[in-house]
């Protein structure tokens, strides 16, 4: 699909979104000095409760109004960390110094990614597929305690139905952030990419799911008279079956077609979490249908300009004009940071491991930043026994890094990043286990940098949570110094 028509189309599907939607219209009030409140509309998972968090940023949901799922909307919060919702409210602003004062989520809309049967599950516990679809999951994908012992390992194929929340990151391909069991009356969701779609047989392609639309309700989709290959949508249906391509192909009779977007064409503040799926040029790309561009002036935290790749992880937040995204500023997601010697190298697939961070493989690519001690530049310029300093994000099982620093012979080990699991005392981070027992009792450290001690460190702990630990190589181990939680 070319780039200009797929401009056409993702302006038509804006239109749609915008006759259809229901979210809130800029609005202001107050005088001069006093405050005044904006639109606005987010999506990303929840993050946090006490209040509701989406990808980080706090709404007030005192009075907020959910829908969740295709269950009738009320003010009953069901909602669940991990799950990736829409967020319609409202930011109040203090006029004399254009601060934030509040985030009022007025209406929460939460639906699966995928919604169906078990068909396979990967050796290593790390994937499985549902629907055509390879779920696959990261340091920060939440098992529900709904599933047995919390591990898909003990999800029974062609038989448990499960529901996942989670990020479209390319054809067939979703990252886990929240999956659990499924009791309720059958029925099936996905969303994907749209692929080989045939107007004048009804069907199209999402991974190794076949799509049959004949009777299904696609008023809020294009005219069949253009493709929609490109479009990422929502699909409902109400039969599935075995069959189609690969061993894990699947049919799927659908009810309902819908192209996943924000709803809304124009408010004054927008924020958008999710990988990205095509690149139109430099600072101009594609996340779930919507357009964002960057300006001179946009933020970058943890990437530059050039990171914005295909496949590339990021929240983008700014203002929604015409239904694109005017980026203000853009994170780069999934950050981890690492310090320790270069254990193995493997130059053919450009990876190495690290002493002490056994489980976990940081890949090197043409967009990571290589520096340091020696004028190192460049993968090929790395030996094992190298001290190195990684910044890197979540690919996969791996990590893949955006910077390497090389420095001097040290023996220091640091690991940061999202806790996938925690047991006792024990944490995982990025496949790395994490013994904490040796630590001493005033080396826990809170969030503000005091010292909180080891009971207070661990009982708020939880999967997601991002924390940093530092220790020192013995040549053999890790003796881990200290822990610190991270905001």
């Amino acid at each position: 699909m070319t780039s200009s028509l797929l401009r056409q189309t993702l302006g038509l599907i804006g239109l749609f979104l915008a006759l259809a939607s229901c979210g809130p219209v800029p609005q202001a009030g107050g005088g001069i000095g006093g405050t005044g409140s904006v639109a606005t509309v987010s999506s990303g998972p929840v993050t946090k409760f006490g209040s509701v968090y989406v990808s980080g940023t706090e709404y007030d949901n005192s009075n907020t109004t959910y829908c969740i799922d295709e269950d009738p909307c009320s003010s009953v919060n069901k909602l669940k960390l991990g799950m990736i919702v829409l967020v319609n409210g409202r930011t109040t602003e203090q006029y004399s110094s254009n601060q934030t004062v509040a985030r009022i989520a007025d209406l929460i809309t939460f639906e699966e990614a995928v919604e169906g049967t078990v068909q396979s599950i990967a050796a290593d516990g790390l994937s499985l597929t549902v629907l055509g679809q390879v779920i696959h999951l990261d340091q920060k994908t939440i098992i529900d305690a709904s599933i047995p012992g919390q591990s898909i390992a003990n999800l029974v194929i062609d038989q448990d139905r499960i529901e996942v929340s989670g990020f479209v990151v390319g054809d067939g391909h979703i990252l886990a952030t929240l999956i659990m069991m499924h009791t309720d009356p059958p029925h099936y969701e996905v969303q994907g990419t749209i692929k080989n779609h045939d107007a004048t047989a009804h069907t199209f392609g999402i991974g190794a799911l076949e799509v049959h639309y004949s009777t299904a309700d696609i008023s809020q989709m294009p005219p069949t008279s253009q493709t929609w290959d490109g479009l990422v949508v929502h699909v409902r249906g109400d039969q599935w079956s075995h069959g189609g391509a690969g061993p894990n192909g699947a049919t799927l009779t659908a009810t309902r077609v819908k192209p996943i977007g924000l709803g809304v064409e124009d408010s004054a503040e927008a924020e958008l979490e999710g990988f990205i799926l095509q690149v139109n040029g430099p600072g101009d790309v594609v996340v779930n249908n919507l357009r964002i561009q960057t300006t001179p002036s946009t933020v970058y935290e943890k990437g530059t300009l050039n990171d914005l790749a295909v496949d590339v992880h990021v929240r983008a937040h700014g203002r929604l004009s015409g239904g694109i995204l005017i980026a203000e500023k853009i994170s780069f997601e999934g950050n981890f940071e690492l310090e320790s010697n270069v254990e193995t190298i493997d130059v053919p697939t450009r990876s190495l491991t690290l002493a002490g961070l056994s489980g976990m493989t940081v890949r090197i690519d043409d967009h990571t930043a290589i520096s340091g001690e020696g004028d190192l530049r460049t993968f090929e310029g790395i030996t094992v026994g190298d001290h190195l300093k990684i910044h890197g994000r979540a690919s996969g099982a791996d990590i893949l890094a955006t910077e390497i620093e090389r420095s001097g012979q040290a023996t220091g080990v640091k690991i940061e990043g999202p806790v996938r699991s925690v047991s006792a005392l024990t944490l995982i981070i990025a496949g790395t286990t994490i013994d904490t027992s040796d630590i001493p009792d005033n080396r826990f450290i809170g969030t503000d940098g005091t010292v909180i001690g080891r009971s207070a460190f661990f009982q708020g702990l939880a999967a997601g949570r991002k924390v940093s630990l530092k220790g020192t190589w013995t040549g053999t181990a890790v003796a881990w110094t200290s822990a610190r939680l991270k905001r």
